[in-house]
C-alpha cells in the first residue's frame, strides 16, 4: 500500500520524545504501512530496531552533514516496497485520518500535502488511551 519514509534528527533531549512519539504512531497505521528510517544521525538505527522498521544509514549529504533530497528520494524509491511513498518529518504524528485521505485519491500519479498543528508534547504518548 504505502512506504513511509523519514530522515529523523538525533534521538537528544525534548526532540527525541518528539520523534518517538511520531515514529510510534506511523506503526500504528492500519492497514500497516512499510516505514523506512534513513541516515546514521544518533538513535536512528536504535528506533528503527526497537520498532521494527527499515533502517537505511548510507545517504548523500552535503559538506555540513545534511542528507540531500534526491538521494534520500532516489534511495527509498528503489527500496521501497510499495508503489506509493511518503515523505514525512520525522516528528509528526499520523493518526488513522491520514489512510483514509490516502485511501481516497484514484490518481496513479499525485502529490498529496497536509498541515500540522503544533502542539507541545513532554512525554511519551499512551496511544492505547481512547482520550
Amino acid at each position: 500500500m504505502l512506504t513511509i519514509f523519514a530522515v529523523p534528527k538525533a534521538f537528544n533531549g525534548h526532540i527525541a520524545t518528539i520523534q518517538r512519539n511520531a515514529i510510534y504512531s506511523w506503526t500504528r497505521l492500519r492497514p500497516v504501512c512499510e516505514i523506512i528510517l534513513l541516515g546514521e544521525d544518533k538513535g536512528t538505527a536504535e528506533i528503527s530496531k526497537k520498532f521494527g522498521l527499515r533502517h537505511i544509514p548510507d545517504v548523500q549529504t552535503n559538506e555540513y552533514g545534511t542528507p540531500l533530497l534526491n538521494s534520500i528520494f532516489t534511495i527509498t524509491q528503489q527500496a521501497a516496497s510499495n508503489p506509493f511513498v511518503c515523505y514525512i518529518n520525522a516528528d509528526i504524528i499520523l493518526l488513522s485520518d491520514f489512510l483514509t485521505a490516502f485511501q481516497r485519491i484514484t490518481m496513479k500519479s499525485f502529490v498529496m500535502m497536509g498541515q500540522r498543528w503544533n502542539i507541545d508534547i513532554n512525554e511519551a504518548i499512551d496511544f492505547n488511551q481512547p482520550d
